[in-house]
């Protein structure tokens, strides 16, 4: 009986809702646990010297563009690594845990930035990170959902053992939203490689 109300339960649309909500709630633990995790690190020598040669890096114009490669890894690296878990079983768990590390590591940036430079820091910090984040995040919750979706499916079929666990989540739907966000990251990974440097530059100009 319990076995038979859980199959239903996968079934059932609201359920494909919970992807959103463990992968938002995930996300949101770990900006917090990211923020936190910035005002126990109590290397304040290295991390001065790491932001004043960062700032001289941009103020003297001295920078040396990225390369297009690294601009596209650094975009889609998290976005791609989605995709991949929706076409596998361990994905229902480890995307909403992938969530939580993307929300960790760009809050305990943010944060060490601010941390380091003060109130002055969020206009700096908000030039490095607020252009991409703004594209890359959305991206990044649509392409997770369908993921997770996907990998519900495979759960399913391989927990319960039935080919008739639904309708397929590989539908044209499926692919034209990846195919969108791909397009969409793209576009991010450009503004990286040659906005972004101009807006660092002017807020460490300001600071």
């Amino acid at each position: 009986m319990n076995k038979r109300f859980f199959v239903i339960s996968l079934h059932d649309e609201s359920f494909s809702r919970a992807g959103l909500v463990l992968c938002g709630v995930l996300f949101l633990c770990g900006c917090i646990a990211g923020t936190v995790t910035a005002g126990f690190v109590n290397d304040g020598t290295r991390l001065n010297n790491y932001f004043s040669s960062f700032m001289s890096f941009f103020l003297t114009g001295n920078s040396v563009k990225r390369d297009f490669f690294s601009a596209v890894i650094d975009t889609f690296k998290y976005n791609l690594l989605a995709i991949a878990l929706g076409f596998s079983v361990i994905g229902v768990f480890f995307l909403p845990v992938l969530s939580a590390f993307r929300g960790f590591f760009l809050s305990f940036s943010a944060a060490m930035v601010v941390r380091v430079l003060g109130g002055k820091g969020v206009a700096l910090a908000l030039a490095i990170f607020g252009a991409n984040t703004l594209i890359t995040i959305p991206c990044f919750f649509v392409l997770s959902v369908d993921a997770f979706s996907a990998s519900l499916a495979f759960f399913r079929i391989a927990v319960f053992k039935s080919q008739k666990a639904g309708a397929s989540p590989f539908n044209s739907r499926f692919f034209a939203r990846c195919g969108i966000c791909l397009a969409v990251l793209l576009a991010a990974a450009l503004i990286d490689l040659y906005v972004t440097p101009h807006l660092i530059s002017y807020a460490a100009s300001r600071i």
